[in-house]
């Protein structure tokens, strides 16, 4: 998730090109997400859930070339993150 995550920052300008690789790329964050989802418990779980709800977002607004949307879902998801990482 780190990996992915970090390739998803270094994409600063969200043009067209950019917004197509983002939604490739959230085909593995949703994958490594739901891993999340069904084996954390708690606050963990909360947490990787809601995570899981961003990164569909941003994958449908990269999809739909939607720049905006996808800068706020992506924002969200980065937050989300960084609480995820602190609980681990």
């Amino acid at each position: 998730m780190d990996s992915t995550t970090a390739e998803l920052k270094s994409r600063n300008n969200l043009n067209e090109e950019a917004l197509s690789e983002i939604h490739y790329t959230t085909y593995s964050l949703e994958k490594v997400v739901a891993y999340f989802v069904e084996n954390s418990s708690a606050e963990q779980q909360t947490t990787a859930s809601e995570m899981a709800e961003v990164v569909e977002e941003v994958h449908l607004h990269s999809e739909n070339n939607r720049n905006e949307e996808t800068r706020k879902a992506l924002d969200e998801y980065y937050r989300l993150q960084e609480v995820f990482r602190q609980s681990l």
